[in-house]
């Protein structure tokens, strides 16, 4: 059995929780003692009212017992202390303390924004001063003044465009004066969208930071949401190195494409034939896509078209020309429609970034978060551009138990964000040194605040405990019964052997007819291979000789023999004859006739080892469990506390 499907399946079958203070023993297991709450717990779990086989507390028991033991007999021979169970475990740990290390319900309060904002499109035009990650505190102070100039011309009546031009950094400013068309949820930054989605219509924002630079942004209008399209697509390409004849060919070939739909040519067709898109091989057809995902020109072709097989004229853009066909359209959806792709998104990027902080921020808030400047103003002053060379040396400052911050009762040290900064020096030498030690603090800060929260999930969350501990004995139950039973079932021959000789009369064949099935084509002389079924029989007609006898044409097969060995019920030509020799009666087909002819009927035998190995192998595992529980039984005496037992209702 792979062990993740026994994990899986021992998780729903078993839970093993903490020995509460209070509750009374109802096991005592050599010195270990658990009590009624975890007991009782673990079987109520597995005995609900939709579990196929309900048991009563005392036939539970049994099974608990066994399980017990065997964890116990592990621990005590070490395999919860090697490398490999240590490192498997911590992966399970990992996996399971996800959804613990998360704020949940910020992240619902973010999709359910991201929903209530996908009901409308925003149009908004936008300028940017960039200001590089790691940019001094004098560079970042001089981008915001230059952002701030920036909105007081447009304030005072300078057009926006016009300003936009002349000053942002974005890159599609000389094309778009800055207008970055319509917008949506999670098609731009966080910061970026939400100052977006908060602003009046004609207003400029005041200046806002995101890790691009300063931004300021006017919403120029804002849409019911246009919601999704899938179209086919054909598209002439006209680059920029393109010839003025050149443009004009790609001009009468997009026209001359679209006469020919107009004349009732397939769509699919003129798309695999003449389309420079790479959906052309797929007959032009697009996936799904919403605003903000296409240039504007080709967005506003698509979801201008009313109806389901409608197609543009042909449309220019700055890449070529183009014609679209309206395949399907579809609106927003429910919440509960979107929400795997709202939660999805949320995970990614700056979305993801923020929610991080947020939860950061709460535990901070939690555990009582506290900060020693003069500790970081040590680590500040020790730096020295050798940091960003990543050969920066500490001279010892790794070792100083100076307190940086502290998380509840945690202190960390400032040796130890000094032993994170050797571990992750820069090899950019464009930052600015301050800049960047603050960055890696704050991300030190983060790193150590989900590390205090990961250390105290089994304190915090009785549910994460309960589960973790389950797949700890889990694994130690896998690698147990693999050692003492499953593995050596199978590698210990002799035991294997002498288990098979000790028990032959468990594994009997029954009553076994051997018999040659034979089929025959409407060509073959079917009398005449009847009559020979006794040399048949003996072996003196082979199929191949038979072909060549008694077929009507000896170059096409249409004689086969099929020889069996058939208990009851298995064939129900042979069960028909009853084991009486000889050929029986011809079924008839439309293509093949078909006759049996019994051989002889062989008694009850016993099954040799080849012909039962799966079945002996598992009995054979089952008894050497047997075994080695009633060993462990004697290692580890087992006392079962009846009047509490008793006390638990089925």
């Amino acid at each position: 059995m792979k062990k993740s499907l026994f994990l899986v399946l021992l998780v729903a079958c078993v839970t093993v929780g903490l020995i509460g203070q209070e509750s009374p023993v109802i096991l005592i297991i050599g010195d270990e003692r658990v009590t009624l709450e975890e007991f009782e717990r673990i079987y109520r779990k597995n005995n609900n009212e939709t579990s196929l086989n309900r048991q009563t507390p005392e036939e539970y028991m049994e099974l608990f017992i066994k399980f017990k033991l065997k964890v116990k007999e592990a621990e005590a021979m070490g395999m919860d202390t090697t490398t490999s169970f240590i490192k498997e475990l911590e992966g399970y740990r990992k996996q399971l303390a996800k959804p613990y290390l998360a704020d949940e319900e910020t992240k619902e309060m973010m999709m359910r924004e991201a929903y209530e904002r996908s009901k409308v499109d925003i149009n908004a035009s936008h300028i940017l001063i960039k200001v590089p990650p790691g940019a001094s505190p004098g560079d970042t102070l001089a981008a915001y003044e230059k952002i701030s100039e920036i909105r007081e011309r447009i304030i005072n009546g300078e057009g926006f465009e016009t300003v936009a031009r002349a000053t942002s950094d974005d890159a599609s400013v000389s094309r778009n004066g800055g207008n970055l068309g319509y917008i949506t949820v999670f098609s731009m930054i966080y910061e970026f969208e939400t100052v977006a989605y908060n602003s009046p219509v004609g207003e400029v924002s005041i200046p806002f930071r995101s890790s691009y630079g300063y931004h300021i942004l006017r919403v120029n209008d804002i849409r019911p949401a246009r919601g999704q399209v899938k179209v086919a697509h054909i598209f002439i390409r006209t680059p920029d190195q393109m010839s003025e004849e050149q443009k004009k060919g790609a001009y009468e070939k997009a026209h001359m494409v679209y006469d020919s739909l107009q004349a009732g040519l397939e769509f699919s067709l003129m798309a695999k034939k003449y389309s420079e898109d790479r959906s052309a091989g797929n007959g032009g057809e697009m996936p799904w896509f919403g605003i903000s995902r296409m240039i504007p020109e080709f967005e506003n072709a698509c979801f201008g078209l009313e109806n389901i097989g409608d197609y543009s004229k042909p449309f220019k853009s700055y890449i070529g020309w183009h014609i679209v066909k309206l395949l399907d359209k579809k609106g927003i959806g429910s919440y509960e429609e979107m929400k795997p792709d709202l939660q999805e998104k949320a995970n990614r990027g700056d979305h993801r970034k923020y929610l991080t902080e947020q939860y950061v921020n709460k535990l901070k808030e939690e555990y009582g978060f506290a900060e020693y400047p003069d500790g970081l103003l040590k680590v500040h002053e020790s730096m020295d551009s050798t940091l960003l060379m990543g050969t920066w040396e500490s001279n010892g400052l790794e070792r100083d138990t100076e307190p940086l911050f502290t998380i509840g009762d945690h202190v960390v040290t400032v040796g130890q964000f000094v032993g994170y900064l050797l571990a992750k020096q820069n090899r950019d030498r464009s930052m600015n040194i301050d800049a960047y030690l603050d960055q890696q603090y704050k991300e030190f800060v983060q790193s150590e605040v989900i590390a205090h929260e990961d250390s105290r999930l089994s304190e915090k969350y009785p549910e994460f405990r309960h589960i973790y501990q389950e797949y700890h004995d889990g694994i130690l139950l896998f690698d147990i019964m693999d050692k003492m039973v499953w593995s050596r079932a199978v590698s210990d021959t002799l035991g294997l052997t002498a288990f098979h000789e000790a028990h032959r009369s468990d594994y009997m064949w029954k009553e076994r007819t051997k018999a040659i099935v034979v089929t025959c084509s409407k060509e073959t002389d079917l009398a005449g291979v009847r009559k020979a079924y006794k040399k048949i029989l003996k072996g003196k007609l082979d199929q191949e000789k038979l072909n060549s006898k008694f077929c009507s044409n000896d170059t096409v097969q249409c004689i086969v023999l099929e020889r069996v060995l058939v208990e009851e019920g298995e064939n129900e030509m042979v069960d028909a004859l009853k084991g009486q020799p000889g050929p029986g009666p011809v079924v008839r087909g439309e293509e093949n006739d078909i006759f049996v002819i019994v051989d002889r009927v062989i008694p009850p035998q016993p099954k040799e080892l080849n012909e039962a190995r799966g079945q002996i192998t598992s009995d054979y595992q089952t008894y050497l469990e047997e075994k080695w529980i009633e060993e462990l039984r004697q290692k580890y005496p087992v006392e079962v506390i009846e009047e509490v037992l008793a006390g638990i209702k089925p």
